[in-house]
C-alpha cells in the first residue's frame, strides 16, 4: 500500500541546523517523510496559516523573535497540527512554557539523534491524530445532545449538574450559565426534592433514581416554580476523574392529558358524555362488591329502552335523532340523586345504577319520576318531539354474583314492560328468568330441528260451501319435538320470527308444500288443486324471496298459480312501500296473493286497492261469532259484499258449527275451512280427502244444494296436538 510521505517543516534561521537535520532524517529506518526549511519567524508564521505541512520544527532562536512566540501565534491563527520546539540547551522554563503554549513536544538539538526524532515525530502525530478525534467525538456528542427533543443534563457524584442542553433550558427555564454548579433537586417537585435532601443527594443518585435503563414518572420543577409531569431516564459514567450520572428527562404532560382523554374517550359515550356501557358494568361491579360487604348499601339497576325512537330517526334523521339522545340523556342526569350513575348503555337503550336505595317504593318514584319528564315533550332544531320509555328494574336483593346477571335482568324487565304497552316500567321477578330460559332452550331446540328436519306439514281443507269439493289446501306448520311431541306453532312462531329461524323454516315449508302439491297433482291430473302458504313477515322482506319461489316452483314443474301466499295486513301496513313492490312482483310471476285475517288490521279500501290481491280470509274472530253475535254477523256480510264488489274471492276462517256454514252460504260466502270439515291433517290423510271427498250427510235449514253432512261418516284424521 502507497503511504502519503508525512510532511515535515523546519524554521530554523540556521542553516548548518538544516543541513544536520536533513542527515538525521537521512537516517530514519522509515523514509516516508519530506523535510522543507523556512529560515524566518514571518516565512514561518505564513507557512502556518497556508497549513500544508503535517508536522512543524520549530528553533527557539528566530533573529529577534523566538520560537516560542511563533509557537503561540501558529495556534492562535488556527494551527491545528503538532508543533516540536527544538532549543540549543535544556531548560526546564522553557520547557513548561512550551507545554503551557501547546507544543506538542520539546528537544534539545545537541541531544538529537535519528531515533529520537523520528519517535518525537511519530508520537507527536498520533497524538495529534487522538487529539483530534477526541475533539470529533466530542463535537458529536454536544451535537448529538443539543440536538435532542429530550433534556439532558449530566450530574456528578456530588448530585451537581455539569452539562445542560438546549431543551433542558426550554424544558426547565434555566440557561446552563445559571443550572451548571446547581443541585439536580432545582429541577425537581418539591416532595421530591424533600426526600433526595433527606435521604442525601450522593445516596439518591446511586440507590433511587433510575440509573439502570429503566425509565420511571416523576415531577418536575421550572424555574418559575410551576411542577409537571416527566419520564425519567438515566445511566452511569465510572471514569478516572469521578462518577458521573447522565438523565434524560421528558416532559409528559401533553402524554399524560391525551392519556387521561383517551381514558375518558374509552369510558365514556362520544355523543352524549355519559359513561358507556363497560365503564357502567365496571362502576355495577363495585356496587354488587359493596352491597355483598355490607348489607345496607343496596342499590338498584334501571334499564332504559326509548319507545319508537327509531320513528324518529327515520322519519326526522339521525342528527336530529342524535341531539333528541343528547338531551334525553341531560334530562334523565337532572332527575336522578347524586351520586347516581346514568350510562349510556348503546342505541336507545340508557342504565341508571341507583345507590344505597332504601327500598323498592323509592326506585318506583324515581321510575316514575324519569318517565314523567321523558313524556314532556323535547324542541329539537323547532322540531317538538315526543318520546317515552319502557323500564326495567332489578333490585340487589336478587343476589347475583356480576354485573351482567343484572343487566341481563334488567334487560328482560324491560321487554316486559314493552310487551305490557311501553310507556311504563316492571320490576324483575324469578318467573321472567324462567320464561327467558324455555325460550332460550325453545330457540336452541328450534336450531336443531332445523337441521334434523323435525317440521311437518300439515294441510288443512279448503271447501268449495257450494260442491263440497276439496281442490286446495292451506299449509300449516307443526314441530314434532323428539322429546315434547308436537309443539304448538302459537308457541314456537313466535320464538322463531324474533331470532329470524322463521326465514328457514318457511322456505322449508314452501318447498315441501309446492313439492307435496306436485305430487298431488300427477295422481290427481284432472283436479285444479292449489295450496296456500303463509308468509311471515321477515320472509316477505327477505332479498331472496322472488328466487326462491322461481327456484321452487321450477323444481316442482308447477305453474305459479298453484301457489298462493297468504300475508297479514299488518306485515304489509309496517312496510308499505317496499311490501307493494315485492308483492307485485310475485304477482308478475302469475302466484296469487292473499290477505290473511282481514278485519283485524286496517282494513282500509286503499289497502285492498293499491296491493295486488286476488283473495281475502276473514279472521275466525269474526266467523265463530256470527251465529251468536249481531255485530259480528254484520261485520262478515259487509267483508263478503265488499269482496264481491271488488271481484275478490273470499275465504272464511274458524268455521265449525253448521250455523255458521249455513250463514256463510246465506251471505255468498263460497269457501271455508275449519273444523267442521276437517282439522289440520298429515299429507297422508289429506290424500285420503282427495280420493274419497269429505262424505258428509246431513241436512240443515235453509240449505239450497244436496251438499250436506252426516257426522256418522266423519274421516278420522291423526290427532294434532
Amino acid at each position: 500500500m502507497n503511504m502519503q510521505p508525512v510532511k515535515v517543516l523546519l524554521i530554523d534561521d540556521d542553516e548548518e541546523d538544516y543541513i544536520l537535520t536533513r542527515y538525521i532524517f537521512d537516517e530514519f529506518k522509515n523514509h516516508q517523510f519530506t523535510l522543507e526549511w523556512l529560515d524566518n519567524f514571518d516565512r514561518g508564521l505564513g507557512a502556518f496559516r497556508e497549513d500544508r505541512h503535517d508536522i512543524y520544527l520549530v528553533d527557539y532562536r528566530l533573529g529577534e523573535r523566538t520560537g516560542l512566540e511563533l509557537l503561540r501565534a501558529a495556534i492562535q491563527a488556527g494551527c491545528t497540527a503538532p508543533i516540536i520546539l527544538l532549543t540549543g540547551q535544556g531548560d526546564q522554563e522553557i520547557d513548561f512554557q512550551a507545554m503551557q503554549a501547546g507544543a506538542a513536544d520539546y528537544l534539545v538539538k545537541s541531544e538529537l539523534t535519528a531515533p529520537l526524532l523520528e519517535r518525537a515525530i511519530r508520537y507527536s502525530l498520533k497524538h495529534a491524530r487522538a487529539l483530534e478525534e477526541l475533539q470529533n467525538s466530542e463535537a458529536k456528542f454536544r451535537s448529538v445532545i443539543e440536538s435532542a427533543s429530550d433534556a439532558i443534563l449530566l450530574a456528578n457524584q456530588e448530585g451537581k449538574i455539569t452539562l445542560w442542553n438546549k431543551a433542558a433550558e426550554q424544558t426547565f427555564g434555566y440557561t446552563e450559565g445559571e443550572i451548571v454548579g446547581s443541585p439536580y433537586t432545582l429541577i425537581m417537585g418539591a416532595k421530591y426534592a424533600q426526600k433526595a435532601h433527606s435521604a442525601g443527594l450522593q445516596y439518591t443518585l446511586e440507590n433511587v433514581m433510575p440509573f439502570d435503563g429503566n425509565i420511571i414518572e416523576s415531577m418536575g420543577r421550572r424555574k418559575d416554580g410551576s411542577e409537571f409531569p416527566l419520564e425519567l431516564s438515566g445511566s452511569v459514567w465510572r471514569t478516572s476523574e469521578g462518577v458521573y450520572y447522565t438523565g434524560i428527562l421528558r416532559d409528559i404532560t401533553a402524554r399524560r392529558a391525551a392519556e387521561k382523554r383517551l381514558v375518558h374517550e374509552a369510558t365514556h359515550d362520544s355523543l352524549t358524555g355519559l359513561p358507556n356501557r363497560a365503564h357502567f358494568t365496571t362502576i355495577l361491579e363495585s356496587a354488587i362488591g359493596a352491597a355483598k360487604a355490607d348489607e345496607k348499601r343496596n342499590f338498584a339497576v334501571l334499564f332504559l329502552d326509548l319507545d319508537r325512537f327509531k320513528v324518529i330517526n327515520d322519519g326526522l334523521g339521525h342528527v336530529i335523532g342524535d341531539k333528541l339522545l343528547i338531551a334525553i340523556a341531560k334530562r334523565l342526569e337532572h332527575c336522578v340523586r347524586p351520586g347516581d350513575v346514568v350510562s349510556r348503555f348503546g342505541g336507545d337503550e340508557f342504565t341508571i345504577l341507583l345507590k344505597n336505595i332504601a327500598g323498592c317504593d323509592a326506585v318506583t318514584e324515581i321510575a316514575e319520576r324519569l318517565q314523567s319528564k321523558l313524556s314532556e315533550p323535547f324542541m329539537v332544531d323547532n322540531f317538538e318531539v315526543f318520546t317515552s320509555a319502557s323500564i326495567g328494574i332489578i333490585m340487589s336483593e336478587v343476589s347475583h354474583d356480576d354485573p351482567e346477571s343484572f343487566l341481563r335482568d334488567a334487560d328482560t324487565a324491560m321487554y316486559r314492560a314493552k310487551e305490557a304497552g311501553k310507556a311504563r316500567y316492571e320490576i324483575f321477578n324469578r318467573a321472567m328468568h324462567v320464561r327467558n330460559m324455555n325460550l332460550l332452550r325453545m330457540e336452541n331446540d328450534l336450531r336443531k330441528s332445523i337441521e334434523r328436519r323435525d317440521f311437518r306439514v300439515f294441510y288443512q281443507p279448503i271447501i268449495d260451501i257450494e260442491t263440497g269439493a276439496t281442490n286446495e289446501f292451506e299449509a300449516l306448520i307443526r314441530w314434532q319435538h323428539p322429546e315434547a311431541g308436537f309443539i304448538s306453532p302459537t308457541e314456537f312462531i313466535p320464538v322463531a320470527e324474533e331470532t329470524g329461524l322463521i326465514v328457514p323454516i318457511g322456505e322449508w315449508v314452501l318447498e315441501e308444500s309446492v313439492r307435496q302439491l306436485s305430487d298431488w297433482r300427477q295422481m290427481f291430473p284432472e283436479r285444479p288443486l292449489s295450496v296456500s302458504v303463509n308468509l311471515s313477515a321477515k320472509q316477505l322482506m327477505h332479498p331472496n324471496l322472488i328466487k326462491q319461489v322461481k327456484e321452487i316452483m321450477s323444481t316442482a314443474a308447477l305453474a305459479p298459480d298453484c301457489l298462493k301466499l297468504e300475508v297479514t295486513e299488518s306485515m304489509v301496513m309496517d312496510n308499505a312501500e317496499v311490501a307493494l313492490e315485492i308483492l307485485s312482483e310475485l304477482c308478475a310471476l302469475g302466484v296469487r296473493l292473499s290477505t290473511d285475517d282481514f278485519g283485524t288490521g286496517y282494513s282500509s279500501l286503499s289497502y285492498l286497492h293499491r296491493f295486488p290481491f286476488e283473495r281475502l280470509k276473514i279472521d275466525r274472530s269474526f266467523v265463530g261469532k256470527i251465529d251468536s253475535d249481531a255485530k259480528s254477523e254484520e261485520i262478515v256480510r259487509t267483508i263478503v259484499t265488499l269482496a264481491e264488489n271488488l271481484h275478490l274471492e273470499v275465504v272464511a276462517e274458524g268455521v265449525e258449527t253448521p250455523a255458521q256454514f249455513a250463514k256463510l252460504r246465506e251471505f255468498g260466502c263460497y269457501l271455508g275451512q275449519g273444523y267442521l270439515f276437517s282439522k289440520p291433517v298429515a299429507a297422508p290423510v289429506a290424500e285420503n280427502i282427495l280420493r274419497r271427498g269429505l262424505d258428509y250427510k246431513f241436512s240443515f235449514a235453509g240449505a239450497s244444494s244436496a251438499f250436506s253432512l252426516d257426522g256418522k261418516s266423519f274421516l278420522e284424521v291423526s290427532e294434532v296436538q
